[in-house]
């Protein structure tokens, strides 16, 4: 049992963070921990953390009679290590307490804010990557003049700074979206744009918003976690998580203050965009495709598919021939990342749900299979592992394999009536679904070879089921 190597209740807080999940405390908190510790001066440097919650105030329930304290248990193929992570010193349900949480906002101590909230929660429109005006969240917002959703705390929150005439922190999106950083500009910017344009002009002049690459396997908590953290500890944890033993981050280089995370592991780069591709296209974009295929065979979890050999050349081939001659030139050695994402994902201690993989698959398809299948597809290079994941995505997003197999999707209802209307007709069923110009485009649905590869597969899975179908495949 690691102990931090500060003391706790000295540690002073320097970061706002948005999202209390167990990503963000097996994670930033963590690497977090090992930069005030390796920081000189007797006393802990002021990097504690005021961590918010926006939706459930499951974190603040959990973690306020714990003094903020909880274990992150190591779960290794042959063993488990447990740490307490001490970095958390406050947590803030919002819509209990947002005067509050915008108040943090002007603390001089305050120099970083920082985001792990999920691709959902950026409010994007899928094919433009801007924000929707009309999304409920934003809606809400406006119509009730205080914030509920991220963004519209993260941009009242640099509104406060801004009449303060303070320096505002800097802001960095620890989320899975293609060029986090700018992302999140464009989506503050257009968020504040639709209050008052002198505040958007200056978040895009004023704010730093870096980029930054997360890996870390982490499920969702569960009882398990709790009840080996307590034997472990001798105390209860209810506030437990488990991960990986693999962790990495790497940030683009800004200004101003902030922690020694490269202490703890991380890298301060100039250029993030090949770490973040590989990580999009081969990571990401192998596990949707993991998750459709791996639920449709009845499987339970990401372990569980690549013990298969057969599953496992085909995440392999996948990554190999379809991902990789997408991703842009870099130093990496991209052959053994594929690889290494094998060996991590065959680690049997580590139960990463399909369903939590495979959810919302609408709004994740363009940066993670579709922007590779247009590359590949103009290059003249093989896409049929990638279609036979789109395949998967349909049947199981769409219910059309059963509800056993059905997958959470903001497009599930849509999908479950396109299914009922082709009946068993896969041809018009790929036809309507490549229809859906926000997730699709307006290129793909135009590819006659793309629609007839679709409904083909979409064929075998239903006819021959998942494994003879990518045996068929693979050849």
């Amino acid at each position: 049992m690691r102990r931090p190597g500060f003391e706790v209740a000295a540690l002073r807080p320097g970061i706002l963070h948005l999202g209390c999940g167990a990503f963000h405390r097996a994670h930033q908190a963590v690497f977090t921990q090992r930069a005030i510790e390796a920081a000189p001066g007797p006393e802990p440097a002021p990097w504690g953390i005021v961590a918010t919650s926006l939706v459930r105030p499951v974190a603040r329930n959990t973690l306020h009679p714990q003094d903020g304290l909880y274990t992150v248990l190591e779960r290794g193929p042959d063993e488990v290590r447990a740490e307490i992570v001490g970095t958390v010193r406050e947590v803030v349900f919002v819509p209990d307490a947002p005067a509050a949480v915008l108040a943090r906002f002007t603390d001089p101590a305050i120099q970083l804010v920082t985001l792990t909230i999920t691709a959902s929660a950026y409010c994007l429109h899928p094919s433009s990557g801007r924000i929707c005006p009309d999304h409920p969240a934003i809606q809400r917002d406006l119509h009730s003049g205080t914030p509920s959703s991220a963004l519209g705390v993260l941009v009242s929150g640099l509104a406060e700074v801004r009449k303060a005439g303070r320096r505002p922190p800097a802001v960095m999106s620890c989320d899975n979206l293609e060029s986090n950083g700018r992302t999140l500009r464009q989506a503050a910017v257009d968020y504040a744009a639709l209050r008052d344009d002198g505040l958007a002009n200056w978040i895009a002049h004023a704010v730093q918003f870096p980029s930054s690459m997360v890996d870390r396997i982490v499920p969702a908590a569960t009882v398990l976690d709790a009840a080996d953290a307590t034997a472990l500890l001798g105390l209860g944890d209810d506030a437990a998580v488990s991960a990986e033993p693999f962790r990495q981050w790497v940030i683009e280089a800004f200004e101003g203050p902030r922690p020694l995370w490269e202490a703890g592991g991380a890298e301060f780069v100039t250029d993030v965009a090949p770490w973040e591709a590989s990580k999009l296209r081969l990571l990401n974009g192998t596990h949707m495709a993991i998750a459709y295929l791996g639920t449709l065979a009845g499987l339970g979890t990401v372990a569980s598919f690549v013990a298969d050999p057969l599953f496992a050349d085909y995440a392999r081939r996948f990554m190999l021939q379809e991902q990789m001659p997408t991703l842009p030139p870099s130093g990496h050695d991209i052959e053994a990342y594929a690889h290494q994402l094998l060996e991590r994902w065959r680690n049997p201690n580590i139960a990463h749900q399909l369903s939590r993989v495979g959810r919302n698959g609408s709004q994740k398809l363009q940066p993670r299979l579709l922007a590779s299948l247009r590359d590949n597809l103009r290059a003249g290079r093989p896409v049929s592992c990638t279609l036979l994941a789109i395949a998967a995505w349909i049947c199981c997003a769409s219910g059309a394999s059963g509800p056993a197999q059905a997958m959470e999707d903001p497009l599930a209802g849509e999908l479950t009536r396109l299914s009922e209307a082709s009946g068993d007709d896969l041809g018009r069923l790929a036809t309507s679904v490549l229809q859906l110009e926000d997730v699709f485009g307006c290129e793909l649905p135009r590819l006659e070879t793309v629609r007839t590869e679709l409904a083909d597969l979409m064929g075998q899975l239903r006819a021959h089921g998942v494994h003879r179908t990518v045996a068929n495949l693979l050849g």
